[in-house]
């Protein structure tokens, strides 16, 4: 699935960042490949407001598109 299809409230492990771009900039936000993040809030095609560690970064339907992520299972890390 794919960062548009989060559900506000609910923490994902981010996947695949196809972009290289956005795959650079996540990683220096701690929120790369292999990291746990949290929806706080999304529109139907975007912004989705993400969180980690305190901070949040909004990512454009667009980009969001082009990011992989799966539903995080067990208690938080």
């Amino acid at each position: 699935m794919n960062l548009l299809s989060a559900f506000p409230g609910k923490r994902y492990l981010v996947l695949k960042i196809k972009d290289p771009l956005a795959r650079r900039q996540a990683d220096c936000l701690g929120m790369g490949e292999g990291e746990e993040v949290y929806c706080v809030a999304r529109k139907a095609n975007g912004p989705v407001i993400l969180g980690r560690g305190g901070q949040m970064v909004a990512v454009g339907g667009k980009i969001a598109r082009g990011i992989q992520i799966s539903p995080r299972r067990g208690p938080k890390r």
